[in-house]
């Protein structure tokens, strides 16, 4: 899997939060939540993957600036 950019984990940040709304909403059919609920652990796994893969071996931030 890429590693994201921290634009971009801006962006899933932001549309993990607009979907844990809708289905918090109750408004959805089953199958919306179920679908939706999947797309939020996708989310989540991407999310863990980058902040597993943020640092060196020597403990240094890899997407920090120098």
């Amino acid at each position: 899997m890429a590693t994201l950019t921290l634009p971009e984990v801006f962006d899933v940040r932001l549309k993990l939060q607009e979907l844990e709304a809708k289905v918090n909403a109750g408004s959805l059919s089953l199958f919306e939540r179920c679908d939706m609920e999947d797309e939020i652990l996708t989310l989540k796994e991407k999310l863990g993957e980058f902040d597993r893969l943020k640092f060196s071996d020597e403990g240094e931030c890899l997407n920090c600036s120098a």
